[in-house]
């Protein structure tokens, strides 16, 4: 597995990626990776089996950005890292990137657990509460506009059956939050965090960049290995969501430094992301 390891990260590096912290954290344990950023991994009952969770020193305090998916064993793992690493400081507030489960899954349980408010974009907050009321049967113009994608009779029932199946991964929302906007500052810790939005992924995804060492928590925004999930969906069925995300490839190309160093929500922290961001903008364009 070591030998795999190290093909990989030379195949990386040789088109522009480097990997200073290639070693996952294990369950409730809490890695250094920057100046008070502490990286943390919880896992994924799905292909893709691990999320990042990035703890900022805040004072006397934490500042918390992304949750993990509501399974007994994140909350295992928050538990213990609750009664370890972090141990000796309060949660001051918790930042959400994206309404995406595996994101949000225990905000409500966390920010209860803490009393720290929820800040998150309006459009992702807002989204994340329509989803949770949704129930019932499954929509026919859902059943309509999977059929016209040529989706198969079993494919159908199986969306029939899932349907209204966000909550079951996400405990209940905070009724209030705090939004953030595009270029917005957030001092934690002394320093100025500047919001940056993207889109494509999701509707309003929220990453933070501290400019004056040049740290990008990208959340799915920018990952290293894969490609972020770009879908229309049923609710939207004329959106755009690969132009939007085309667009925000170009602006984070335009906006971070060559140097920064980018701390995604799944893979491992990395350099170089202008070469990244390149090859994330061929691949779409090639396919």
């Amino acid at each position: 597995m070591a030998d795999d390891a190290a093909a990989l990260n030379q195949g990386m590096e040789a088109r522009g990626l480097t990997y200073p912290m290639p070693d996952a954290p294990a369950p409730g344990v809490a890695v250094e990776v920057a100046r008070g950023v502490f990286w943390l991994r919880f896992a994924l009952p799905f292909q893709l089996n691990h999320v990042n969770v990035y703890v900022l020193r805040d004072g006397d305090g934490w500042t918390v950005v992304d949750t993990g998916l509501r399974t007994p064993d994140a909350v295992a793992a928050w538990e213990a890292a609750l009664a370890g690493p972090l141990e000796a400081r309060s949660i001051h507030r918790l930042i959400c990137t994206h309404m995406h489960p595996d994101h949000i899954g225990l905000a409500g349980w966390l920010c209860a657990r803490s009393g720290a408010p929820l800040l998150m974009s309006r459009l992702e907050y807002v989204t994340a509460r329509m989803l949770m009321a949704e129930g019932g049967d499954a929509p026919e113009d859902g059943e309509r506009y999977y059929r016209a994608a040529g989706w198969s009779e079993a494919q159908i029932d199986r969306w029939r059956a899932d349907y209204g199946g966000f909550a079951k991964g996400v405990s209940p929302m905070p009724r209030s939050y705090l939004r953030l906007s595009d270029e917005d500052v957030i001092q934690i810790d002394g320093d100025d965090w500047t919001v940056v939005v993207g889109s494509g992924h999701s509707p309003e995804h929220v990453c933070l960049w501290r400019r004056s060492d040049d740290v990008f928590i990208a959340g799915d925004q920018i990952l290293p290995r894969i490609s972020s999930n770009i879908s229309v969906w049923p609710t939207e069925p004329e959106a755009d969501p690969l132009g939007d995300w085309m667009d925000s490839l170009e602006k984070l190309r335009d906006l971070l430094p060559e140097g920064a160093f980018v701390l995604p929500a799944h893979g491992e922290p990395f350099h170089g992301v202008h070469a990244r961001l390149d090859a994330l903008n061929r691949g779409h364009e090639v396919a």
